[in-house]
């Protein structure tokens, strides 16, 4: 058994916690393997484990040499994970009460948005961010300033992917203490008055400053969080030039309704409800028994018709023998032709259709939904371009 050391005081302050750290794993997990399953479920079940002031890489070793084969090989890659992270001290709250969501301001925040939340845990994400926030400043709400944001958002304890999630639940709030500001006083009960004369102790340039507080990453990691994608002009020539039925209803899979390129191969004619308007999808990582219906756009809706009818194929697959390499090298032949600049490939087509439909006003949760994401914060990436761009338009129509 490795001994446990004793940790200074001032250097925990600055020491990953347990809880981001499995925040930073799930969204690893996703981006490199595309699952979490068991994975995220036993390193929770190790963390939780965690002898404060331990190594945490050495406690892991341990921990893995006390379970059977299969637990090993999933174990190992977290300790893959914490290795290429740097991660050995860090402190274990996952096993602290949680903190209650006693504060109004909070609590009626999250009333506010729980309709486009998909899940209960999207949600909980949502509270652990602001509870934390307005722990740190000791519930005054007088000291929300972009200072405090700020040391709150870029604390060095936190990964660049979890300072975003923390930026965007903040930016959330902000701007839904600014439209509870300009309520009119006549509409609301005589609690809400209460409300609001407590959030208009939040002067409005420190919300705005708060909304544009910057997470900058490393030049390396930007395409992590955003791809090149298509602007709705550009969406409609890619499929004006397109040559073929085919092609047009790849093309429109891709880009109005978000599928992958595998998903696209993998599709069979049975897939397809035309008259119903729906799809049934196999995404990654996923067994065939496992698909996600969705519902067509009206413009892959059509597009497949055409498709369908001149083709004349009515079983099996859909696009015939087409490769992946022949599909991806269709795809970036039409964005040679459309010539945008940037980088694209052809998974920027489902971030075209992701950042679309948020421009569209269509709701997160139905986006998570058509995008089949399993987590909310994966589509709050797809939207955090559109809602930079567009924070400080939509503000002025207050």
């Amino acid at each position: 058994m490795r001994p446990i050391l004793r940790v200074d005081r001032n250097l925990s302050k600055s020491l990953p916690k347990a809880s981001q750290i499995l925040i930073d794993y799930e969204y690893w997990l996703k981006r490199k393997f595309g699952v979490t399953g068991s994975y995220l479920v036993n390193a929770r079940s190790f963390l939780k484990t965690y002898r404060q002031g331990g190594n945490a890489q050495a406690q892991l070793i341990d921990y893995i040499g006390q379970r059977n084969a299969s637990l090993r090989s999933i174990l190992t890659r977290f300790l893959g994970f914490l290795e290429a992270r740097g991660f050995i001290y860090l402190i274990n709250d996952l096993n602290e009460p949680k903190l209650p969501i006693s504060n109004v301001y909070t609590k009626l925040f999250l009333a506010s948005v729980q309709d486009r939340l998909r899940s209960k845990g999207s949600i909980g994400i949502y509270a652990t961010v602001l509870n934390g926030y307005f722990s740190s400043i000791k519930e005054d709400v007088n000291r929300i300033n972009k200072r405090t944001a700020g040391k709150y958002v870029l604390s060095p304890t936190l990964s660049d992917y979890t300072k975003r999630l923390y930026k965007s639940v903040l930016k959330a709030f902000c701007e839904w203490v600014l439209s509870y500001q300009m309520l009119d006083p006549s509409d609301l009960s005589k609690e809400q008055k209460i409300v609001k004369r407590g959030l208009k102790k939040i002067s409005t340039q420190s919300l705005r400053e708060i909304a544009a507080i910057r997470v900058v990453l490393p030049r390396s990691l930007s395409s992590t969080y955003h791809k090149d994608s298509l602007t709705e002009q550009q969406r409609k020539r890619l499929l004006k030039i397109a040559k073929t039925p085919m092609d047009r209803s790849i093309l429109s899979l891709m880009a109005w309704n978000g599928l992958r390129s595998i998903e696209v191969l993998r599709l069979n004619v049975s897939d397809l409800k035309i008259s119903q308007g729906k799809v049934s999808v196999w995404g990654k990582g996923k067994s065939e028994k496992a698909k996600d219906t969705i519902k067509l756009s009206s413009t892959a809706k059509k597009e497949l018709s055409a498709y369908l009818k001149k083709s004349g194929v009515k079983k099996g697959k859909l696009f015939g023998n087409l490769t992946r390499i022949e599909l991806d090298a269709l795809i970036n032949s039409y964005f040679r032709k459309l010539r945008v600049n940037g980088k694209f490939s052809p998974h920027s087509l489902r971030h075209t259709a992701g950042q679309l439909m948020y421009e569209r006003n269509i709701s997160l949760e139905l986006i998570q939904k058509t995008l089949r994401h399993a987590d909310m914060r994966t589509t709050m990436m797809y939207a955090q371009k559109a809602i930079d761009r567009n924070y400080f338009r939509r503000l002025k129509t207050f």
